[in-house]
């Protein structure tokens, strides 16, 4: 089978009519930083979930960088582990 490249794999699902799957070093990286401290604090997802309101799928899609979480999501993922959202963003 031919390798896919990701312009191939966006045109495909642009054809489809779907969303193309879009990973960036950006979104990975806020999510290892959430993980990070997500595990400093030895909360799992379900507890973390549970104090910001989202749910342990969308936060396990955040930390893994295959989806981008909102502002908003930030802002209430960095108050539930009690830190600033620069924290989570600086060196970005």
């Amino acid at each position: 089978m031919a390798k896919r490249t990701r312009k191939k794999v966006r045109k495909a699902a642009k054809r489809r009519g779907k969303a193309a799957p879009k990973v960036t070093r950006l979104n990975k990286l806020i999510g290892k930083r959430i993980r990070k401290e997500r595990l400093r604090r030895k909360l799992t997802l379900r507890q973390l979930a549970d104090r910001t309101g989202l749910t342990s799928s969308q936060l396990s899609q955040v930390e893994l960088g295959k989806n981008a979480a909102s502002i908003r999501a930030l802002v209430w993922i960095a108050d539930s582990l009690g830190v600033r959202v620069s924290a989570l963003l600086s060196e970005v």
